[in-house]
Formats: structure tokens, C-alpha cells, sequence
């Protein structure tokens, strides 16, 4: 049995160098814990990404409107899930401290997952998602002067050759800026092998596979019950073998040759170069509309930051106003103590002072 056929059902051999705890995981910031349900998940954007969070989230007990009612760039409720500092008693392995991440280990029953796919999928999808469909933080916000950015497509001849120009810059000037976002930074780092002690490693064709045992390892805790992954279409253009041009495939050869190296093993690329779907019109239309929808909830996101931002100057000024004027009626209050007491004879004063002191044992 070949390598690749000992993984055809979507799980990933474990790497014989894996720790036996967490110990050593103080910087995977990429972390999700669930100390109640034994359970990490160490998250890899663009692999299934939202639809684990919400996972997640279910077995967490978060809320979801909680996440709903978040104001910010995020284009659907189901994106909304990514906002980290809204999510309660979920932390990192980087928020633990050592004593505390030791004592995660697959030998006390924890269940330690990550995700991977093909990286040269994988980009194709973030820069749909990112770029081409003009997500409101990204497009609008962080890389909104790029000059590499996709203009609104007309046919697939724009696609082809603005993903060329995209792939290219992530060896230009742009590239460590690119490469330091989650989704598009190397599986490889993301995942720290060395450093997380992972029981499941499973590619995006085998999330059935770890619903089961996410299930099995749930109902060991007397957990019964089914769970399911939500999805949401953010790619609009299935993949197709043209955009994978020779000058592409070395690009991202390089600059993913250490997922490459790792995974490699498990993808048949030579299929995806097979595949030349149609895109239809109604896809360019679906990406126009995205495009417009993604600019305005920038504007609106950057509005409501500045009237947050107003919003809390005001406060800042109004206690200091109060302050001030707190101030200044105790100095009033003084003085006119100080006036009062200052026309009655001394012992009237003292007998007054006893009469208005507190009790001792009150």
C-alpha cells in the first residue's frame, strides 16, 4: 500500500516528532481550547475555518448572538464568528501557562486536531475570498491601495490574469505582508507540529471522518449527540486547471515547498489541471455584487469605528468633568465648614464635631 492510499480517507499521518504534551505550544496563537471537553483545535484559515469555529462554538456552549450583534467588517453573521475577543472561557494555548498546557496531553484523553489541503487550493480560495470578491476588511481595508489588487472580472481572462499577478507578489515587495496573514501563511507554521501534541490530522476531504470521531470522543465524556458543519459559499469560481499556469505552479512551489514537503504526498494535482469548468455569467455578476456589498460594509465598519471612537472620547471628557466638578464641590464644602466653624466659640465647635462624628460602631 503506496503512502498516498494509506491516506485516501482524509486522515494524515501523525508526525513521529510530535510532543506528548502542550508544553511547548506557548506561541500557537491559532489555538482554541476547550478545557471542559478535552478538546484544541488548532485553526488553519481557509480549511473549513468558519464552519470548525462555529463547531467549536456549539460545544463551548457560546452564544451566538453574541457574535451576530458585532459591529465590524465582517460581509455575513457566519463571518462574524472570527471576532477572538468575543468568545467566553474559549482560550488559546497561549493564554495557559505551562503547568497548565502540560496537562494537555492525548494520554489524559484530550483530542487535539488540525486541518490541512492542498496549499495551492488553498490560495486560489483565499485570494477569492480576500481579494476577488472585495471582503470588506482586506479589499477595503488593509490592502486597499495594493496595486496588484483584482479589477471587477469581466470574463475568465481577468481572473486568469490577475490571480498570476496576485501569486506573483508573494515573492515582490507585498509578499511578507501577504504571506503574515493567516490566510495565506504556510500550513506548516501555522500548525507547529513540534510544538502541539496532535491525536488527528485530517485533510479537508476527511471532515467527515473527524465528526466521528469527534463524536466517539465526546460520547467517552457521556456526550451523545450528532454534530454537524455549517457551510457558506465564499468562492464563487470553481477551480479550474488555467489559472494554474507553469509560471504560477513555480511560484507557489516555492513559497509552499515546506507544506509541499509535509503533505505533498496526499493531493493529485495533476486532476486539478484536468478541470475546466465554465464559469458562468451569472458568477461575474455574483462577484460585481460582492464586490459593491464589500465596499459599503467598509464604509459603514469604518463609520462605526469612529463613532465608537467619538463615543468613548465624549465619555473620557465627561468624567473628567465630573471629576472636576467633584473636586470642586469638596473644596466648597471645606471653605464653608471652614466659614461656619470659624464664627462659633471653640467649645461649641467641639461639642458640634462630636454631635455630626460618625459613631465608632457604626
Amino acid at each position: 500500500m503506496t503512502q498516498r492510499s494509506a491516506q485516501v480517507r482524509g486522515r494524515v499521518e501523525l508526525s513521529p516528532a510530535r510532543p506528548a504534551d502542550a508544553r511547548a505550544a506557548g506561541t500557537v496563537w491559532n489555538s482554541m481550547v476547550v478545557p471542559d471537553r478535552k478538546v484544541v483545535f488548532v485553526n488553519v484559515s481557509k480549511n473549513a475555518s468558519t464552519s470548525l469555529k462555529w463547531l467549536t462554538a456549539e460545544l463551548s456552549g457560546q452564544d451566538p448572538a453574541t457574535f451576530h450583534s458585532l459591529l465590524g467588517f465582517a460581509p455575513t453573521r457566519q463571518q462574524t464568528i472570527h471576532r477572538r475577543a468575543a468568545w467566553v472561557d474559549v482560550p488559546k494555548l497561549t493564554d495557559l501557562d505551562e503547568e497548565e498546557r502540560a496537562a494537555i496531553s492525548p494520554h489524559d484523553g484530550w483530542f487535539v486536531f488540525g486541518i490541512v489541503r492542498d496549499p495551492r487550493l488553498r490560495v486560489w480560495s483565499a485570494w477569492q475570498s480576500k481579494f476577488l470578491v472585495g471582503n470588506p476588511r482586506h479589499a477595503w481595508q488593509m490592502f486597499r491601495d495594493a496595486p496588484w489588487l483584482p479589477r471587477v472580472p469581466r470574463g475568465a481572462d481577468d481572473v486568469v490574469a490577475d490571480f498570476g499577478r496576485f501569486v506573483r507578489e508573494l515573492e515582490g515587495d507585498d509578499g511578507p505582508r501577504i504571506l503574515a496573514d493567516s490566510h495565506f501563511k504556510p500550513q506548516t507554521a501555522l500548525l507547529q507540529e513540534s510544538a502541539v501534541p496532535y491525536t488527528h490530522l485530517y485533510e479537508t476531504s476527511g471532515l467527515p471522518l473527524l465528526l466521528d470521531d469527534l463524536r466517539d470522543h465526546l460520547a467517552a465524556q457521556g456526550l451523545h449527540g450528532e454534530h454537524r458543519l455549517s457551510r457558506e459559499n465564499e468562492t464563487p469560481l470553481s477551480v479550474s486547471g488555467r489559472v494554474f499556469t507553469p509560471e504560477v505552479l513555480e511560484v507557489l512551489d516555492r513559497v509552499y515547498a515546506r507544506d509541499l514537503e509535509r503533505f505533498g504526498h496526499l493531493w493529485d494535482f495533476d486532476a486539478v489541471l484536468a478541470k475546466d469548468p465554465t464559469w458562468s455569467p451569472e458568477s461575474f455578476l455574483d462577484i460585481s455584487g460582492r464586490v459593491a456589498a464589500g465596499q459599503r460594509i467598509a464604509d459603514l465598519a469604518r463609520g462605526a469605528a469612529e463613532l465608537q471612537d467619538r463615543l468613548r472620547q465624549v465619555e473620557r471628557e465627561d468624567r473628567r468633568t465630573i471629576d472636576g466638578l467633584t473636586r470642586r464641590v469638596a473644596d466648597l464644602e471645606a471653605a464653608l465648614e471652614r466659614r461656619t466653624l470659624r464664627g462659633f466659640p471653640r467649645a461649641a465647635v467641639s461639642r458640634m464635631r462630636r454631635t455630626i462624628a460618625p459613631s465608632p460602631d457604626a
